[in-house]
């Protein structure tokens, strides 16, 4: 298995010093990450329509990536109306990287949320966006091989809100579309930090702490790709892999090895929220330590 690390969109534009971890700039921080054995950086996330600056932007993120022998993941994103024959007419901001990824990776994936609506801004019901949503990827899958790319979607499970319907809020769900989509390009991003979130305030479906905090094994057999993050002590997600923070870590990576997992343990940190509280990089560094121990 590869370690992965999520940087948020803004550092690939500017030097953000914090959600570039208390490092100078992006070429600082990748140095530091190749440096103990990062392989992936995911891209978090890239929206599907950017203007020409932040296009220019990100591509020469991207290629810096490329250049540091580290391949890339795209968080995706399902917002926007754009029509076309071939993927990179819907995704436009991706024609960078489809003119290029080839010389670098052998394939992209791209975890992506299932479409999502405010509560209190929609009429749909769950089951109608349930609906949109495998309309969406059946579409996009359909254009990816009809151009033979070599494009994975991962649907990931999210964290249950109240003030959102989303159909991809449990493990259950995710798993139910990316059945009903059945397609050889999609598969799911297993989101560790949101499962176990969803699981200690009762809201995972067919799950519960009594009984089994690992996904059943259809569901596991279908990750692609993961997000690993923990919780703090008031339920907070995006948390790094330390002792000061929980996740039952060890026996999820145990379940994707049962399965024969091979791909990629990623990262998804939320640096902002405890910057001015904890040792960042270190916490980083350790979170990188303590997956490579366990891959």
């Amino acid at each position: 298995m590869k370690i992965g690390f999520s940087i948020e969109s803004p550092a690939f534009k500017e030097d953000d010093y914090i959600l570039l971890a208390n490092h100078a700039n992006l070429e600082q921080l990748l140095t530091e990450l190749n440096s103990r054995d990062v392989n992936s950086v995911e891209i978090r996330k890239l929206s599907r329509g950017v203007d020409d600056d932040t296009y220019k932007a990100f591509n020469e993120s991207i290629q810096m990536i490329w250049d540091k022998g580290m391949e890339i993941t795209i968080h995706g994103d399902v917002e926007g109306d754009f029509k076309g024959e071939k993927f990179s007419d819907i995704y436009p901001s991706m024609r960078y990287i489809l003119e290029n990824f080839a010389k670098y990776q052998s394939e992209i994936i791209i975890p992506i949320h299932a479409i999502q609506k405010k509560r209190d801004e929609t009429s749909f019901s769950s089951e109608e966006i349930k609906d949109q949503t495998i309309d969406l990827f059946k579409k996009w899958t359909q254009m990816i091989e009809a151009e033979n790319l070599p494009i994975y979607f991962a649907l990931e499970n999210n964290r249950s809100k109240e003030t959102a319907i989303d159909p991809g809020n449990s493990c259950k769900e995710v798993l139910e579309m990316v059945k009903a989509i059945d397609s050889p390009h999609l598969g799911i991003c297993w989101d560790m930090g949101h499962l176990y979130s969803n699981l200690t305030v009762g809201r995972e479906i067919d799950m519960d702490l009594e009984q089994s905090i690992v996904p059943p094994k259809a569901f596991l057999e279908k990750v692609i790709h993961t997000h690993i993050h923990s919780l703090n002590s008031t339920g907070k997600t995006h948390f790094p892999l330390t002792e000061e923070y929980i996740i039952p870590l060890d026996s999820y990576v145990e379940a994707l090895k049962s399965v024969d997992y091979e791909k990629t343990l990623n990262m998804e940190l939320s640096f902002d929220r405890y910057e001015k509280d904890a040792p960042v990089r270190e916490m980083i560094y350790s979170s990188i330590k303590r997956l490579a121990e366990l891959k």
